[in-house]
């Protein structure tokens, strides 16, 4: 979502199911805008789970959920336009990692930035 010039927010997902349970689990990155996109039009776009592109190692011991940015061939789905994550130059990256015991896994660096590689393991 980008409130931009003005949007009212309130967290009113659709049903799924309409004769059984819709639980939701969701999590919200706020960004603030620079000032010269404060007066933007207002955007928001859903991204439902099966749709949410994921990224499993080749030993199988991890698995990556791509919400924004890229990482390996996956590119998370399209933000609203006019946001932090639509400007490349950002490099804004979302990925929520889970690792099995003994998984081993070597984050990319910022192409931009000056992060280095950060590998993170889970020892059994």
């Amino acid at each position: 979502m980008t409130a931009g010039k003005g949007i009212q927010h309130s967290e009113m997902f659709p049903l799924v199911n309409d004769n059984a349970p819709n639980p939701t689990k969701f999590f919200q990155i706020w960004l603030n805008l620079p000032a010269k996109d404060k007066m933007v039009e207002p955007c928001f776009v859903m991204h439902w789970g099966e749709e949410i592109p994921k990224v499993t190692s080749e030993d199988g011991k991890t698995t990556i959920t791509v919400f924004a940015g890229e990482l390996e061939d996956k590119n998370g789905l399209p933000p609203p336009p006019n946001s932090w994550a639509s400007d490349k130059n950002n490099e804004l990256a979302v990925w929520h990692m889970v690792l099995k015991p003994g998984a081993q896994y070597t984050l990319p660096a910022a192409q931009g930035g000056q992060n280095i590689n950060r590998q993170v393991s889970l020892e059994e």
